[in-house]
């Protein structure tokens, strides 16, 4: 029996300094997007299950939250919003000037167990670089997803880097039967040494091939990872991976941020329509990824011509509450003005004087209960508030912390001192 008031599990209210300071990162991140020419994409709610579930592949298919409209459709609450990007530019923008980028701000939801920390229903913000295969545009997402998170106020995290290709050429390589192929990529995904060890007599395997697969595991690291993997390396495929990611790391540490990345050519989770890097975020206590993304050169093909694609989607409350660990300024609630009426002053002769106040950004509270100046004045040094204008029938009163100082209503419209 539901308790009056009560909220499904996984959801929740967000609200005051919270609700603020979310929306404050979101207006950061936004402009932050904006500064790299993305202009922004705003998908539905709810697509067709169909059309999602094709190109998400089984894990993110099985999360979804689906249900059934009056006519009998299957709809689903969107799970990712790299999926409808895709679908929006695959029906409508493939046309549009290449690149095309693209970034969003949005709720997505999905089916997660009782366990803490998970959320059916939470803020991603992203960019997609689609029309370009190139290092240059990989180079440009990762550098991206740097910058937001600075945007955001992190100092301390890192952005762990792979290449699918890499793995899924090694698995073509080894020719094993799907039932082979789906216990070995388990053993890898959990990154339990001792279980692939145990698997891989069991396996078919070449020498080399063995050798490739337990050294898997310990391509982790920074640059001296890619000499490590060329060593193992089954394929021209692999070695192409290899490269890709040598490139990618060169560019990255010219610009100074090598000590945001890592490499892991042993990192094969994520969604299924990933095809070259893949990259999950992290930062010290965030407990999961604050961020994730790679390229999916073949998701924008499933709904209309293919076109190559780069992304990245950060958690949104995950990285504030990250950014608030490392002390990264707070959005304040706190007005720059409180403004209360003597009963008989008119308040209609400063509301030109609010709204200009308004319009520059500050925030005015005006109080709608009739208190005193008296009460005013104790609830402005309670609230940290730092400025108290009061209205009486012959004047102004501005009061601050260190000062107070009085002006004829005539005298304050024609000279309001706005320097304050």
């Amino acid at each position: 029996m539901l308790i009056p008031g009560q909220i499904p599990y996984g959801v929740g209210d967000l609200f005051l300094e919270d609700a603020a300071h979310q929306r404050a990162l979101e207006t950061r991140l936004r402009q932050t997007f904006a500064g790299w020419a993305y202009s922004e994409i705003i998908p539905p709610t709810l697509e067709y299950a169909e059309v999602v579930a094709g190109p998400a592949g089984s894990q993110l298919a099985n999360t979804m939250i689906r249900f059934v409209d009056r006519d009998g459709q299957t709809l689903a609450l969107r799970p990712d919003l790299t999926i409808p990007t895709a679908r929006a530019v695959g029906t409508k923008l493939y046309a549009e000037p290449l690149p095309l980028r693209l970034f969003y701000i949005g709720n997505v939801f999905r089916y997660e167990e009782p366990q803490a920390g998970r959320r059916r229903e939470f803020s991603q913000a992203g960019c997609e670089l689609i029309g370009a295969s190139t290092v240059a545009a990989d180079v440009e997402v990762l550098s991206l997803t740097i910058a937001a998170l600075r945007a955001a106020g992190l100092t301390d995290f890192q952005l762990t880097i792979g290449h699918i290709g890499f793995y899924h050429s090694l698995l073509a390589a080894l020719k094993l039967t799907p039932e082979a192929t789906l216990t070995l990529s388990e053993a890898i995904d959990r990154k339990r040494q001792g279980d692939l060890a145990a698997l891989l007599p069991t396996l078919p395997l070449t020498l080399p091939a063995r050798r490739a697969l337990q050294t898997l595991p310990r391509l982790t690291g920074g640059a001296g990872v890619c000499a490590q993997a060329l060593e193992i390396c089954l394929t021209t495929d692999m070695a192409a991976a290899v490269h890709h990611l040598q490139a990618i790391y060169a560019r990255l540490a010219a610009a100074g941020l090598a000590p945001h990345i890592s490499l892991d050519l042993g990192e094969i989770r994520g969604m299924a329509y990933y095809t070259g890097i893949t990259f999950e975020g992290f930062a010290p206590g965030s407990g999961a990824a604050i961020c994730s993304g790679g390229r999916y050169d073949n998701l924008i093909g499933h709904f209309g011509p293919a076109l190559p694609a780069v992304g990245c989607a950060l958690v949104v409350d995950r990285v504030l509450r990250i950014a608030r660990q490392q002390q990264a300024p707070a959005h304040s609630l706190t007005p720059d003005w409180l403004m209360g009426v003597a009963p008989a002053a008119d308040v209609t002769a400063l509301q030109g004087w609010i709204a200009g106040r308004r319009a520059a950004g500050q925030v005015v509270d005006v109080d709608v209960l009739g208190r005193s100046e008296d009460a005013l004045r104790t609830l402005a040094q309670q609230h940290a508030i730092p400025r108290l204008l009061w209205l009486h029938e012959e004047g102004i009163h501005l009061l601050t912390a260190n000062s107070a100082q009085a002006w004829a209503l005539a005298d304050f419209l024609a000279a309001p001192p706005e320097a304050l």
